[in-house]
């Protein structure tokens, strides 16, 4: 059976009339969906784009900037009020426990829920499961900490996800003969030096970790459209790694 791959938000941080911020879902088709990310404004696309938010099975969040992270809290207060029964399973860098126990203890968020919510922090080198599949979690270089995920899906495949990263050695591993890679790519190479202090990558930076890890595919994310467009962006990658697609919110890609 394939596994899905959709994009519910593929902005950077700068916010975007035609991108939601960062979210991807995992499915199978059967058993439910998983999320890498859930950025402000998450639950609004999850459910234009048809997914159930009690059918989601687990949450992996790369970092805890806000347009990666600010809306989980959204996503479990509606399952609250959608009265879910069943656990969920959070996954994120340490400090999680932390910023969900302020979080509770200010908002009082789905107070009534009717169902467990686990938190586990996971360090890079972990090997844990959200939902189904098999995760491996990898030391990116960002502004703060930051896992990169590497996820087995039920055929066997992996998916590589790099969350927000400056290029750095864990890359290579993370995303080894991926099937897909998903990266962040929030400036043209034009602008190396702008992508510098902040820790992120250039286009052409994440098409020469896909064809320097031997990637089947890659797929670029965390798009500004403050100074990229889709066409720029292919022109730049495409003769470094011609197996390449820009997300759009709504993408949807067969891993």
């Amino acid at each position: 059976m394939s596994t899905s791959l959709i994009f519910y938000g593929t902005s950077a941080a700068i916010p975007s009339l035609n991108r939601g911020f960062s979210c991807i879902g995992i499915s199978d088709g059967n058993n439910g969906s998983v999320l890498f990310d859930c950025g402000d404004g998450a639950l609004h696309n999850i459910m234009k784009f048809g997914l159930d938010v009690n059918s989601i099975k687990g949450i992996a969040l790369s970092h805890y900037h806000s347009d990666h992270l600010s809306g989980l809290t959204q996503v479990i207060e509606t399952m609250g009020i959608r009265k879910r029964e069943t656990q969920l399973p959070v996954f994120g860098p340490p400090g999680l426990k932390e910023y969900f126990s302020t979080v509770q203890k200010i908002t009082n968020v789905a107070s009534k829920r009717n169902f467990e919510l686990r938190i586990t922090e996971v360090e890079p080198g972990r090997i844990f499961r959200v939902g189904d599949y098999p995760v491996e979690s990898f030391k990116m270089d960002h502004t703060i900490p930051c896992n990169g995920y590497r996820v087995t899906v039920s055929n066997n495949k992996i998916l590589s996800y790099t969350g927000d990263t400056m290029p750095c050695e864990a890359l290579k591993d993370l995303g080894n003969n991926a099937d897909v890679l998903v990266h962040e790519a929030t400036f043209l190479h034009k602008d190396l030096e702008r992508s510098v202090p902040p820790k992120h990558s250039t286009v052409l930076q994440a098409a020469s970790v896909a064809k320097e890890s031997g990637a089947k595919k890659l797929i670029l994310t965390h798009v500004s459209d403050v100074n990229e467009t889709q066409e720029l962006m292919m022109k730049e990658a495409k003769p470094e790694f011609p197996n390449v697609t820009v997300a759009y919110d709504g993408y949807r890609s067969q891993i």
